[in-house]
């Protein structure tokens, strides 16, 4: 497997010292968080972790 990721144009091969100097991070979007009438948190898999909505949460409904 190795072997077929080194015949890929552009691949090189990482050294730890290289491999320790690399900082980054998946960034989340918070702004796609919410919560449902129902008190449920929406939004991507990821909002619930960093989101809670309250147990009875209510929504004024229009007609």
């Amino acid at each position: 497997m190795k072997t077929n990721l080194l015949n890929i144009p552009g691949v090189a091969t990482l050294s730890r010292e290289s491999q320790s100097k690399i900082k980054g991070q998946a960034g989340v979007d918070l702004s796609l968080c919410g919560c449902s009438c129902s008190g449920s948190v929406t939004g991507p898999a990821y909002c619930s972790w960093y989101l809670a909505c309250p147990d009875v949460y209510t929504c004024e409904e229009t007609f």
